[in-house]
């Protein structure tokens, strides 16, 4: 089987078995998502561009905005990548009875908490060089308060934007690693159900 044709088998899995199965079909399929998604992830790397600039180049004060904005990014991102790999066929629907989510909570707890650690691992890691340029900007704004010569060149803020939209592109597809483990559970929980109310008309 092709590495970028794997197909996702339908079937319960334990959570330990969704996160990486999750995974491993995310590597398999990840240049059919990449082709399905890349321009939204251009979008999402200039908007968190824009969100990590705003109290880095232009005022302190506008920390917060900024991370209003790139949690808004994440959503959103997420969002369409779902929608654009659920209109390419990489993720099918999945019918799950309504409430559900409520009994298999602990599983749903699990995986998410899980991918959200890896994610921010990976997101740390791949931050390190815009971290670097927005340490560097903030000492020198610290200095010119104080009086002293900047000792950034000009073409800083440039050089700043595009190292937030380069980690920003790459961070997209980070973020796009916990969608998988979450459908397989929602898968899982599918299929538990549907056995479950099978066994019941059976005992009826």
């Amino acid at each position: 089987m092709e590495k970028d044709k794997k197909e996702i088998e339908i079937k319960v899995r334990s959570s330990q078995a969704c996160i990486s199965e999750g995974y491993q079909l995310y590597s398999a399929n990840f240049r059919k998502i990449f082709r399905a998604t890349w321009w939204t992830a251009l979008v999402f790397a200039l908007i968190t561009a824009v969100a990590q600039a705003l109290p880095v180049l232009v005022s302190p004060t506008l920390l917060l905005p900024g991370m209003v904005l790139g949690v808004v990014a994440v959503i959103a991102w997420i969002a369409a990548a779902k929608w654009r790999l659920r209109k390419r066929q990489v993720l099918k629907p999945i019918a799950t009875r309504s409430g559900s989510w409520l009994r298999h909570l602990g599983k749903l707890t699990l995986v998410s908490l899980v991918c959200l650690f890896i994610v921010a691992i990976l997101a740390l890691l791949t931050s390190l060089p815009a971290v670097i340029l927005i340490t560097a900007n903030w000492q020198s704004q610290i200095g010119m308060l104080n009086g002293d010569a900047s000792g950034m060149p000009d073409t800083v803020k440039w050089l700043s934007l595009g190292a937030f939209a380069i980690a920003g592109f790459i961070q997209a597809y980070v973020w796009l690693t916990m969608v998988l483990p979450l459908y397989l559970a929602k898968i899982s929980i599918s299929v538990q159900d549907k056995e479950k109310e099978d066994f019941n008309k059976k005992t009826i």
